[in-house]
C-alpha cells in the first residue's frame, strides 16, 4: 500500500524469524515489540524510513504467518493476504535454520497464488555464523528475484538489504511540517479499538473480547474538520503489578506514545466507571502537557441510575482537573461519535490561541496588585513581565523577583483559562525568578 504515493514493503515469514527485530533494526528505534514468545506480534506495525535527498519507506511488521491459528489469531491472520496485496514489495524473511517447511510452503503458495513473486525477495536471517554453502537444498525453493543473508539482531548486511530499499522509496511529495498527533489509551477492553475503528470508519484494529488483544502501536492518518492528523490505538495499560512481561512492554510503549502526543482520548468503560489507573492514564498526559479529552465509552448500556451514579462520580473523582472535557459515546453503535471531532475541533483552537505580551501583562499586573502572592520564605515576589513564548501547546513565561508558593502558580493557571481562550487544554507555566 501506498500513503502519501510513499511505497510500502512488508516484512512476511513464520513467527520467530526476527521480522520485529529487523524492523527496530532498519528504523534504529524500538517501533516493533519483541518476545521469545511466538507471535508477539499481532497486527502490522508501520514506521518511516528515511533516507538521503528527502526520499522515503514506509516498513511494516506482519504477524507471524500460522497455518492454524487459534481463534484469537485467525482476525489477525485474515488481514495478512489483504496486506501483501496492497503493498509495494515483500520482504519474505526466513530463520536460515528453520525446519519448518510446511509453514514455509504455506507462505510460498500465499506468495504465487496472489501473483506476488515478481515483488518478492527473499531474506535469509539469522545467518551471523552461517556460510551460505551450507543452505539446505530445501530453502532454494523459496528464493524468489533474490536471496540476501543477514542477521537482523547483530546487525550485519543490513546495508546490502538497505541498498534495495533505497531503490523502493520515492522521494516525499508532501509537506515536511508534522501532523498533529491523537492517542487513544486506556484499561484494558475499554473500547480503544473500537473506537480508533469507528475514527477511521474502517476495521483497522481487531477487535475481541479478550483484554490485551491489541498489543503493538497501530498508526494511521485521519482528517478530522479538515485537519490531517496522525492517530494511534495503543495497547490497554494494565496495573503495574501486571507480571505478562509482553504485556508490561505494550502498555509501556502505550505510555511513552503519550510524549509526541498532541491529544489524548483517555477511553473509560462505563460499565466500571473511572478507575485508578484511569486517573493515573490522565495526570501521565497532563504532566507531559498533552491535552486529554475523556471518553467514557459503552454509554449505551448503562441505565438511567446507573449513569446518574458515574456522573456524580466524575465530579468527585475528577474534581481538580474539572477543566477536562468529558464526553459519553458508544463507539459501536457511533453514539455520539460526532461529539469526539466537535471537541477536537474547539480544543485545536485553544491550542493554537497565542496572546499578544501586553494583554497579558496588563491583565497579570492588575491582578498582582488585587492579590498578590503571600511571602516565599520571608519574600514577596513582584512580577516584572510575562509573555507567551510558544504555542501548540502554549507556553508562558512569568519572569518574577523571587519566587511564589505552589498554590499562586496554580491561581496563575486558573486566571489564564479564565481570561483566554484555554478553558480546556494544557499548557505550561514557566516561573523565572
Amino acid at each position: 500500500m501506498t500513503k502519501n504515493k510513499i511505497p510500502e514493503v512488508l516484512i512476511l515469514g513464520l513467527p520467530n524469524a526476527g521480522k520485529s527485530t529487523l524492523v527496530n533494526a532498519l528504523s534504529k528505534r524500538k517501533t516493533s515489540i519483541i518476545g521469545s514468545t511466538p507471535n508477539t506480534t499481532r497486527d502490522k506495525v508501520t514506521t518511516t524510513l528515511e533516507f538521503e535527498n528527502e526520499k522515503k519507506l514506509l516498513i511494516s511488521d506482519l504477524p507471524g504467518f500460522l497455518e492454524d491459528p487459534d481463534d484469537i489469531n485467525y482476525k489477525f491472520q485474515d488481514n495478512i493476504l489483504r496486506y501483501i496485496n496492497q503493498a509495494e514489495h515483500i520482504l519474505f524473511l526466513i530463520d536460515v535454520q528453520s525446519k519448518n517447511y510446511s509453514g514455509l510452503d504455506s507462505i510460498f503458495k500465499l506468495i504465487n497464488n496472489n501473483n506476488l513473486k515478481n515483488k518478492t525477495t527473499t531474506v535469509f536471517n539469522k545467518a551471523e555464523n552461517f556460510k551460505v554453502e551450507n543452505l539446505d537444498n530445501r530453502m532454494y525453493k523459496y528464493i524468489f528475484n533474490s536471496e540476501i543473508f543477514i542477521s537482523a539482531y547483530h546487525k550485519k548486511g543490513l546495508d546490502v538489504l538497505e541498498n534495495i530499499l533505497i531503490k523502493l522509496s520515492k522521494k516525499s511529495t508532501n509537506s515536511n511540517k508534522k501532523k498533529p498527533s491523537i492517542v487513544i489509551v486506556g484499561r484494558p477492553n475499554a473500547g480503544k479499538s473500537t473506537l480508533f475503528n469507528s475514527l477511521l470508519n474502517s476495521n483497522r484494529s481487531t477487535v475481541s473480547n479478550v483484554p490485551g488483544t491489541t498489543r503493538d502501536r497501530i498508526i494511521e492518518e485521519i482528517n478530522l474538520n479538515t485537519v490531517p492528523y496522525q492517530i494511534s490505538d495503543t495497547a490497554g495499560i494494565p496495573r503495574k503489578r501486571q507480571k505478562n512481561q509482553i504485556d508490561i512492554y505494550s502498555s509501556t510503549l502505550a505510555i511513552r506514545s503519550l510524549e509526541n502526543a498532541s491529544l489524548a482520548l483517555i477511553v473509560v468503560d462505563s460499565e466500571i466507571g473511572l478507575s485508578f489507573e484511569d486517573k493515573r492514564i490522565l495526570k501521565e498526559a497532563i504532566e507531559q502537557n498533552v491535552t486529554p479529552i475523556v471518553v467514557f465509552n459503552k454509554w449505551d448500556k448503562l441505565d438511567t441510575y446507573e449513569k446518574k451514579v458515574i456522573n456524580n462520580n466524575i465530579k468527585n473523582e475528577l474534581k481538580q482537573y474539572q477543566w477536562v472535557n468529558v464526553l459519553r459515546v458508544s463507539a459501536l453503535s457511533k453514539k455520539n461519535i460526532t461529539q469526539i471531532s466537535k471537541t477536537i475541533k474547539d480544543v485545536e483552537n485553544q491550542l493554537q490561541t497565542r496572546i499578544g505580551t501586553s494583554d497579558l501583562n496588563v491583565i497579570f499586573r492588575e491582578l498582582w496588585i488585587k492579590n498578590p502572592p503571600h511571602p516565599f520564605r520571608g519574600k514577596r515576589a513582584k512580577l516584572k513581565y510575562v509573555t507567551q513564548y510558544s504555542s501548540y501547546p502554549p507556553e508562558f513565561s512569568f519572569n518574577l523577583s523571587s519566587r511564589i508558593p505552589k498554590n499562586y502558580q496554580m491561581f496563575i493557571e486558573n486566571n489564564i483559562r479564565q481570561n483566554f481562550n484555554m478553558k480546556n487544554i494544557c499548557f505550561k507555566v514557566k516561573i523565572n525568578a
